[in-house]
């Protein structure tokens, strides 16, 4: 394999007329890559390197970054805005379907989106995801009950698909592996801050002008984005050959909407069991069907000889302790910390920032020092201990605990899930070919957002759940409909107003002691990780 002309300098710099560059490609031999390829792995039988134009990278860079931040803004933005949107459209028990169609969208959408961007190129498909994502942003601004809300952030989440996925593919066209963790690191801190800011932002929107503004408030930023997104029409990607497997996505998304439906009405008390072994056979079915699919396939969405590389296997397992661990959780912490200690939608949000500031540290230290020992097991076993001893910390709160110290135990929180989240992509994207990376990289985003959506669900459906019976069998003499009423809850005396955290307690801090279960597992994933040597070039296929 031959060193690609592609691979820019080692900082978000100008590519074109770059001395490193010239002096690379003029003295040093040609090597071979260092990355651990599978003698079986899954590569187009005539994949072609196309030239690019020379461009600079650093533009480039910024679009993404912007480009990563509008899709992660609306994983959890509707978060401080859940307790007004649930009062003003009636729907409580349906709450979790606000966020859940968004996350569920996503995860059916990112390997399509990865093995069209294989075939087709990623910059101009990066463009149509982002003009999905816009105008059902639209959309979501006018619903006007739960089931157009819940439609419409369905159809945001297929262009959020795109916005979360071809970024990082992008960058790994343009940067070796061992350095790519230096650029993935900022592209994940903008991913998780936004994702855990994002609700701040929806609770500041929400208190000022209302929180059908929390969906046209992307407008803006998101014509900002295409602009920038314009210029990567010049960047010619690696494509490979075949078409797109239909039979596959057909059977992926069957799988992934059945078994979250079956998650999430399982907490339904009106649902028939039958209703349920149903769904649940047509889930364990079409998932079946999917893996003997796309083992078949010559041209698979989901490339399963990757899973014979244990780096991607642990990468894999790692991206949904992540995404069953800490966002499903952001999703609705910012709705407890309101009702248990009677703020506003935007202090609400502000809970998060110590989870923020935690994220952004860890994801770039541990990107830098990759980048200069090439070695990564270390983070990730580490960060998954301190998130267990997190969540344990946070689930023995009590309703009078201060709130300082639940924003040290989210920091501690924050600087764990962040010393990992992007290194084990890099460690994934370095054991395969490069000619699939879009798949590959698609493919751990895809496992992600499914824990997220399995996560979202579940943890949304039992603090529902927990919260409806805890309402309907209140001893304060007060309506349910009152007990998830904010503004309702804060105009009441505060002995009720302290019996109503109480149900907000015992129905939502049991989620702690779960998630400290699943971040014990990214343990055990994190010893048994291999850990091998990160290319210093790339490898075109």
């Amino acid at each position: 394999m031959r060193r690609s002309n592609l691979s820019p300098p080692t900082s978000p710099d100008d590519v074109e007329g770059s001395p490193a560059l010239a002096a690379t490609s003029a003295t040093e031999p040609l090597e071979p890559s260092d990355a651990v390829v599978p003698s079986d792995a899954v590569m187009p039988s005539d994949a072609s390197v196309q030239a690019s134009p020379k461009v600079r990278i650093g533009p480039l860079y910024a679009a993404l970054l912007i480009i990563v931040l509008l899709g992660a803004l609306d994983h959890t933005i509707v978060a401080t805005a859940l307790p007004t949107v649930v009062g003003e459209l009636d729907g409580a028990r349906h709450m979790a379907w606000i966020i859940t169609a968004y996350t569920l969208a996503m995860t059916v959408g990112m390997p399509v989106y990865g093995r069209l961007g294989d075939r087709y190129g990623r910059p101009m498909l990066l463009m149509v995801a982002l003009t999905i994502f816009l105008g059902a942003s639209v959309l979501c601004g006018f619903a006007q009950d739960m089931f157009q809300l819940s439609l419409f952030r369905g159809i945001q989440g297929l262009g959020g698909a795109g916005l979360g996925v071809l970024p990082p593919a992008i960058i790994a066209d343009l940067v070796p592996p061992r350095q790519r963790a230096k650029y993935l690191g900022p592209l994940g801190s903008v991913f998780g801050i936004a994702t855990v800011i994002s609700p701040l932002v929806g609770g500041a929107i929400t208190d000022t002008v209302g929180w059908r503004w929390v969906f046209w408030i992307n407008l803006p930023v998101g014509l900002l984005a295409l602009a920038m997104a314009f210029s990567l029409r010049r960047l010619k990607t690696i494509r490979g050959s075949g078409g797109v497997d239909w039979p596959g996505t057909l059977l992926m998304v069957v799988f992934t909407c059945s078994l979250v439906a079956v998650i999430s009405l399982g907490t339904e008390p009106d649902i028939a069991a039958g209703i349920l072994w149903a769904i649940g056979v047509l889930a364990a079915v079409s998932g079946v069907l999917f893996v003997v699919v796309e083992i078949r396939s010559k041209h698979p969405l989901i490339p399963m000889k990757m899973f014979k590389s244990w780096p991607v296997v642990n990468a894999a397992g790692l991206g949904l302790v992540i995404g069953a661990g800490l966002f499903s959780v952001v999703a609705y912490l910012p709705s407890y910390v309101q009702m248990v200690y009677s703020t506003s939608a935007s202090v609400a949000g502000m809970i998060l920032l110590p989870m923020v500031l935690g994220m952004m540290v860890s994801t770039n230290l541990t990107g830098w020092l990759v980048s200069r020992t090439g070695r990564y097991k270390i983070f990730p076993l580490a960060g998954s201990a301190l998130a267990v001893a997190a969540a344990i910390g946070l689930r023995l709160l009590q309703p009078g605990s201060p709130l300082p110290v639940v924003g040290l135990l989210l920091a501690l929180l924050g600087l764990a899930v962040g010393s990992f989240m992007q290194i084990t992509v890099v460690a994934a994207q370095n054991a395969m070919p490069h000619s699939v990376v879009g798949s590959v990289t698609a493919s751990l985003g895809y496992l992600r957002e499914l824990g997220v959506t399995v996560g979202t669900a579940v943890f949304g459906g039992l603090f529902a759940t927990m919260l409806a019976r805890g309402s309907a069998e209140n001893k304060l003499g007060l309506p349910p409909s009152m007990v998830t009423d904010p503004q309702a809850v804060q105009q009441l005396p505060p002995a009720l107003q302290s019996g109503v955290a109480s149900i907000y307690t015992d129905a939502f801090l049991p989620i702690f002691g779960l998630l400290a279960c699943i971040f014990a597992v990214g343990v055990l994933l994190s010893v048994f990780m291999p850990e091998q040597r990160l290319a210093d070039h790339k490898d075109v296929g």
